[in-house]
């Protein structure tokens, strides 16, 4: 089964720091095998998202068309 969770990193932009929310896949040995980082600076819309993939038991391979679908979904 795969997990999924919430990263988290320190990023700057035009020299403003900010928290950047990203996405990791994770085996059931605890191998990272997708990763998706600066989804959002959101924390709360991270989490939803993370808490969706893993209760959809999304495919890894499918986490960059699902990621791209939440950042799409949250601009409307």
């Amino acid at each position: 089964m795969i997990h999924y969770k919430l990263t988290e990193d320190n990023r700057s932009l035009e020299g403003r720091n900010y928290i950047a929310y990203g996405i990791a896949a994770f085996s059931e040995n605890g191998e990272i095998i997708a990763k998706i980082d600066d989804l959002t600076s959101e924390r709360d819309k991270a989490e939803l998202f993370a808490k969706s993939c893993e209760r959809l038991a999304l495919s890894p391979i499918h986490l960059r068309d699902a990621a791209e679908d939440f950042i799409i979904s949250d601009l409307y």
